[in-house]
């Protein structure tokens, strides 16, 4: 279900497709716009710094910026949850340097996107919000955003792939590209070469320049109806982990080849445990559609609602077993599991690092936050 946001005064994509870049970018750039945010330091394990050090003197704090993209013409933005998910305060510029203060409408850390709304903000030029479902390798691309806190900024290239693995979540979908993606872009459009969005610029790799990733629109897209009235987005819970089975584990668990999700943990009184379900379980089947990669079984859970029931195929000591289950929401304590993007601030180990490293946005200059242990930047 696709969003219904204030079609005028939207930005048109361009007829017939491709456009000369400079027309391009004076149809983009007025949607484009550049999120700074204040913060609080971080501790080397994650945790905030307080804001006033030994009960007085300045404030500590940190600027740091992101990028968005104007999608409702009252001043709604979307950005990175990344960008703005411990901040205590939040302005926007604009492409012509108005700026606006704003607030958080709501948030999908899972999916790294929040939902800003500019305060005080007139009608606003409005972004042509495409599709990925068509993108293919070799489509050209342009990220437009504010890299490094120098300003508006483009980087042109091409769709390097589709489809790629990040961290967890059952995030597979994400969008590689050459065109380059620095701090500052993140939360900021990647647009097609009609000018339309298409992704949403994410991370970097950790090893080498001309590797960045995009969180494809149509992710967005499912979502942001829910994120716009509820502020959230409810997924169901069957309270497990799981991982891919290797080659070594499917000889080990009697597996005729790598196949399924191996339950890793179980967490007690969750739907899960009350089910039965062991570490060592390999789940086979959802709903009666085959589960043959992790990913799979995250990709539709992800996509479940609480009370939702599934039926689940898996295999334990070699027999076949089938359960049904009733999702439940997470505890109100318990916050929505993430991807493991590298550029997380909490200070944790990525539970499966897939590329390791992300500079971080802040305006002082890019800094590594961490290096995940045996990533490709170890």
């Amino acid at each position: 279900q696709r969003a219904e946001l204030t079609p005028a005064p939207r930005v048109a994509p361009a007829a017939g497709g491709a456009m000369p870049l400079p027309a391009l970018l004076e149809l983009v750039q007025p949607v484009v716009v550049t999120v700074a945010t204040l913060r609080a330091p971080s501790l080397p394990d994650g945790r905030a710094t307080p804001r006033y050090p030994f009960g007085g003197g300045a404030p500590r704090v940190e600027r740091a910026i992101g990028s968005g993209i104007v999608i409702a013409a009252e001043g709604l933005v979307l950005t990175s949850d990344h960008v703005v998910g411990d901040a205590f305060g939040i302005e926007v510029q604009l492409s012509d340097e108005r700026a606006f203060d704003a607030t958080v409408v709501g948030r999908d850390p899972m999916l790294d996107v929040a939902l800003l709304k500019l305060l005080g903000a007139e009608p606003l030029r409005v972004a042509s919000l495409g599709s990925s479902a068509a993108v293919r390798p070799g489509d050209e691309v342009i990220v437009v955003g504010n890299p490094f806190g120098l300003g508006p900024t483009v980087t042109r290239g091409i769709i390097s792939a589709t489809s790629r693995p990040m961290g967890a979540g059952g995030l597979d979908g994400f969008l590689q590209t050459d065109a380059a993606i620095n701090p500052g872009n993140s939360g900021g459009p990647l647009f097609n070469a009609a000018g339309q969005v298409i992704g949403i610029a994410t991370a970097i790799h950790a090893d080498g320049r001309g590797i960045s990733f995009a969180l494809p629109i149509d992710e967005v897209l499912e979502v942001l109806p829910e994120l716009r009235e509820t502020g959230r987005v409810d997924r169901g819970r069957i309270g497990i982990s799981f991982q891919e089975v290797t080659t070594q584990l499917a000889r080990v668990l009697r597996l005729p080849g790598r196949m399924g999700a191996l339950i890793t943990e179980v967490e007690p009184e969750s739907p899960g445990s009350r089910l039965g379900f062991k570490p060592g379980d390999v789940i086979t089947s959802l709903g009666g559609r085959r589960v043959e990669h992790a990913r799979e079984l995250a990709r539709a859970l992800r996509r479940s609602k609480p009370g939702d029931e599934v039926t689940l195929t898996y295999k334990r000591g070699g027999a076949d077993r089938r359960a049904t289950v009733r999702l439940e929401r997470p505890a109100e304590h318990e916050p929505s599991p993430r991807p493991r993007l590298p550029d997380d601030r909490d200070g944790r180990e990525a539970a499966q690092p897939s590329l390791g490293v992300l500079a971080s946005d802040a305006l002082e200059g890019a800094r590594i936050e961490s290096i995940a242990p045996q990533s490709p930047a170890a």
